[in-house]
């Protein structure tokens, strides 16, 4: 008798719907695919959650402006083209983001090139892990865990590079360059993109004077404070809080 043998499956026959059915299995991924154009091609069920929507089809054809206002996502579609223009995965990227209640999450997002089967990139897929829900997800970060807590606490204050290496128990060189390495920014960099981003989502929410949350998010210069805000999200407060107050 013969033996029988067994054909490998094709690529074509793959069913990407199987793929999502993986990434919908893991309860602390947020998954989704796009076009080039920025259009949802999919999406499992956390992210349709954290979008609001109940089933694929509300999200297949919308883009994120279609869900949050453009200053939340502005450099999220930077990141997509530039994943879709040099064909180069964006890596585990720490990232602060502002949620929609006016809190603010941390995330590990990557990025990779979708293909067709002709190998041309016909958008992106990516997936990003939220730290609250994943025990784990801080563990390559575990050193500069006790730093990021202490400006969550603390970022009205005035914050030394010397203190945050402290209490990351780092000297301050050694501090520095791993923090870089984890954050792709320095940490006083890191600092300032923080309190504006806590500044933005005041605006938002609050008829606190400009100056007011200026201090309140640890600017004690005004002029500095407008001058990194427009600087970061491309307006300068007072126009920021016009275009973006919710009613």
């Amino acid at each position: 008798m013969a033996n029988s043998v067994t054909q490998a499956p094709n690529r074509e026959d793959i069913d990407p719907n199987s793929i999502l059915a993986l990434f919908s299995g893991l309860g602390d991924i947020y998954f989704f695919m796009k076009d080039t154009t920025g259009r949802f091609l999919g999406g499992n069920q956390l992210q349709l959650k954290k979008l609001g929507l109940n089933s694929e089809q509300e999200l297949i054809g919308k883009t994120d402006f279609d869900f949050f206002p453009s200053y939340m996502i502005s450099h999220y579609a930077e990141d997509d083209a530039q994943v879709i223009q040099t064909e180069t995965p964006i890596l585990r990227r720490v990232e602060l983001v502002a949620n929609t209640d006016g809190s603010v999450s941390w995330y590990i997002t990557s990025k990779f090139p979708l293909y067709n089967r002709k190998g041309d990139c016909i958008g992106i897929v990516g997936y990003m892990r939220d730290f609250e829900q994943s025990d784990d997800a801080w563990q390559p970060y575990r050193r500069m865990n006790a730093a990021v807590e202490y400006i969550n606490q603390h970022y009205s204050e005035a914050i030394e590079i010397e203190q945050l290496a402290k209490v990351a128990s780092l000297s301050i060189s050694q501090f520095e360059r791993r923090f870089r390495k984890v954050f792709e920014q320095t940490p006083t960099r890191f600092l300032i993109r923080y309190r504006l981003t806590r500044a933005s989502q005041i605006l938002m929410h609050s008829d606190e004077s400009i100056s007011q949350i200026a201090q309140n998010v640890g600017f004690y210069d005004h002029s500095h404070f407008t001058r990194e805000f427009r600087k970061l999200f491309g307006l300068a407060p007072g126009r920021y809080r016009r275009e973006h107050q919710q009613k």
